[in-house]
């Protein structure tokens, strides 16, 4: 007779706790605010507000939904250390010292320029065209969430796992890099947003 050993799941497969869930627009929503806010020294800016208020929206449903279907993604893409460089790969993986700071300047500025603009009155779009730019910048934070739940392996840093494979599926299917086009799409449309150009 031969006894077979219980399924055991792997960690990195089951869900982040609820607890850590619900911190997530807690901590979205105070990082925004810490980036846009006191560089347009107005509490009360709408615009601010609406751009927090979605984006944290986009992210926690997004990421409450990753984390029933593909918690995996979620512990790979919380991971500060790269676990499987080889020889070959550890020269491309080198360029994440140059690329992420850049990305953050890009990024931050983004959400810089326009408080400033707004808190020295420079020129401002029209309210109905900054709710287009939000719109479309959420399809971009929706694109990056999406191609995040079809990667399990998707990473914030250059790295391989044992037993990853090539994604070619779902948006993956388009673009070899839709977290990319999405990110470039949430980077293009943040200022206009904000209601700046």
């Amino acid at each position: 007779m031969i006894v077979e050993e219980p399924f055991k799941v792997n960690k990195l497969d089951q869900p982040l706790p609820l607890w850590i869930m619900l911190f997530i627009p807690i901590w979205i929503v105070l990082l925004l605010s810490v980036m846009v806010f006191p560089f347009a020294r107005d509490w009360r800016w709408i615009t601010g507000w609406i751009f927090v208020i979605t984006i944290s929206i986009n992210i926690t449903v997004s990421y409450m939904i990753i984390n029933k279907k593909n918690p995996r993604v979620l512990r790979n893409r919380s991971k500060l250390k790269k676990t499987g460089l080889t020889e070959d790969t550890r020269q491309a993986a080198s360029s994440d010292r140059f690329v992420y700071p850049l990305m953050a300047i890009g990024f931050f500025g983004a959400m810089i320029l326009p408080a400033l603009g707004h808190r020295y009155n420079w020129y401002a779009l029209p309210f109905p065209i900054a709710m287009v730019g939000v719109i479309i910048m959420n399809i971009g934070v929706a694109i990056i969430n999406i191609a995040t739940l079809q990667n399990s392996y998707a990473s914030k840093i250059l790295d391989i796992n044992e037993g990853q494979m090539l994604v070619d599926t779902g948006l993956y299917s388009h673009v070899r890099h839709p977290l990319y086009s999405g990110a470039i799409v949430m980077g293009f449309f943040i200022p206009i947003a904000l209601g700046s150009l």
